[in-house]
Parts: C-alpha cells; structure tokens; sequence
C-alpha cells in the first residue's frame, strides 16, 4: 500500500514503486488519505484519481467519518490526522492482502524529524528519527495490532525527488498548508534547516547520519535492558539488588520496559519512571510511586511490586 498524498514526495514514491509494479516485483494499491481539514481537500482527492488513471492505476480515497480532532481527541491536528492516516492506510493493507505501507519520508524530513524530538528534550528514541524498516501500532486499533511501514527514501535528498518528478511531467498537487509557519515542523523546515545549512553546509545529511547511528546505540542499550530485566524479574517483582549499581541509562530502560509489560498505563512518562528509580535507589520500604490511570507501584525490602488500580497498598 503505497500512501499518496499527491505532492511531489508520494509522486516520486509512486513513480519508482510503478517501474517496480511493471517489473513484476511488487503489487500495488494506491491510497490517497482526504483529512477534510480543508473545504476544498475533496478537489485534491480527485485529482489524485485522475493523476492515477493517467498512470494506469486506481486510486482508494479514504476521508474520516468524523472529524480527526473527534477520532483522536486530546491531540494536536498534526497528530490526530496522521493517526487517522496511518490508521487508513493499514486498514486498506489489511483489506488488500498487503504485507506493508509504504511512505515517502525523506532525508529532509528525517531531519525534521530529529530536531523537532530535540526541540520537545526527547532521550535517545526521539534522535533516533524514524526508521527504514519498522513494525507500528495502528492508531486506534486493538491493542498489539501492528503495520509494517517502509521508508524506501530515508536517505534521499528532496532534492533528488524534486528531480525525478520534473523529469516525469506528471502533476503535483500542492498543499497549501506546507508553506504556513504556524506548525513547529514547516518552521523548522523553512527557517531552521535552511539556516543551519547556511551555516555548516551538508547539515542536514549529518543529522540524518546521527539518527542512524543513535538507533544503533539504542538498539545495543534496549538489549542490554532486556538481559537485565529477565534477570531481576522474579514472579511479578522487580528486583532492584541486581539493578542498584546498573548504569541510569539501563535503569529506567528495565523499569519502563518492566512497567511497560505489567502495567496498563496509557502515557509512562520519564518523570514516573525516574520516581520508580528514585525510590529504589534510596531503599525506602513501603513508599508507594503513583503511576498513572489507577496504576502505582510499592518498593518492599529490594523489590518493586505492581497495585493495580482499586487494589489497596
């Protein structure tokens, strides 16, 4: 499942996943995702169609029932309408028999990406950036439903599919909200990355090279958390002898991945888990951390204990 938005990224991305349709290697479905967050968004979905009858290829438009801000309340309009696009795009995979979506995310928005996480104080998960490859909860969904979302431009610059869609001679739809500064991330792609390549040329290459790298790291901390955590697990305690000398870094990676998988607590927040640690470390026996939703946590002669919610300590 290809998503098409009908600018010049998903043009590109569609172009290239075209060549490989013709080729044989790959099946495709085409899906344009109407966020009706505009009156006349309707106007881009059909001439989304109409781009795809010129390449041969038939167009899904999906448009929420009811408005993003209603699906996903309590987010941003940022956030609630790629929640309901990527939960549209994996209902038509789940319809369609595909096994992935794919996204047209490139180097300049991985960029984007990593600074923003940067700018919100995010740990290394955040500059991490977004991953080629990856395995994601579908918005809205049951609980451990999951999508496969490729990036096969991760590492292109924009530059390289504004090229490929000139040379193409098929049309762009433009929408009109990119160029707006009132959203962090059009900022940060109009002001600040362009200030920065200013100032060091190749800046943005290098932030996309960090992210790599910093996903790596996480990826060798997460394993060593995971060994630990299997260690200090006993029954449903958390053991904190084995943990108490543990670097910080593996610490609060055990405790949330810990909390994580006993818990059912919508947002863990850092401040919740280092409360956790807190506690722990000084060895007070009998303090309880409130957690969230109901649940909380109490620390018992070295071990951390899950009260779930109406559950007294």
């Amino acid at each position: 499942v290809v998503g098409y938005s009908g600018g010049k990224d998903s043009l590109a991305l569609l172009l290239v996943l075209d060549d490989l349709r013709r080729l044989g290697r790959c099946r495709l479905t085409v899906v344009h995702v109407d966020h009706a967050l505009r009156d006349d968004s309707g106007n881009d979905a059909a001439r989304a169609v109409e781009v795809g009858d010129r390449l041969g290829l038939s167009v899904t438009v999906r448009r929420p029932e009811r408005p993003v801000m209603e699906l996903f309340p309590g987010r941003g309009v940022e956030d609630a309408a790629r929640s309901y696009r990527y939960r549209a795009l994996a209902w038509v995979a789940e319809e369609s028999g595909a096994d992935a979506i794919a996204v047209a995310h490139h180097a300049g928005d991985q960029a984007e990406t990593v600074l923003l996480h940067l700018l919100r104080g995010s740990g290394l998960g955040g500059l991490a950036g977004m991953a080629s490859d990856t395995m994601l909860p579908v918005p809205g969904g049951v609980p451990g439903d999951e999508v496969r979302v490729v990036r096969p431009f991760l590492h292109e610059s924009p530059e390289a599919l504004v090229k490929l869609v000139a040379e193409s001679g098929v049309p762009v739809i433009e929408d009109p909200t990119n160029a707006g500064r009132e959203f962090r991330r059009n900022r940060i792609r109009h002001d600040l990355l362009p200030l920065m390549e200013q100032i060091a040329p190749g800046a943005t290459g290098r932030v996309v090279s960090l992210a790599d790298l910093v996903r790596e790291d996480a990826t060798a901390i997460e394993m060593v958390a995971s060994s630990a955590l299997r260690e200090a697990t006993i029954g449903d305690s958390l053991v904190w002898t084995s943990l108490r000398r543990a670097p910080a870094g593996v610490q609060r990676r055990v405790v949330r991945l810990w909390l994580q998988g006993n818990t059912e607590v919508e947002h863990l927040t850092r401040d919740r888990v280092d409360a956790v640690i807190a506690v722990a470390n000084r060895g007070v026996s009998g303090r309880v951390v409130d957690l969230g939703d109901g649940w909380r946590v109490r620390y018992v002669r070295e071990q951390i204990n899950i009260l779930p919610p109406g559950r007294d300590g």
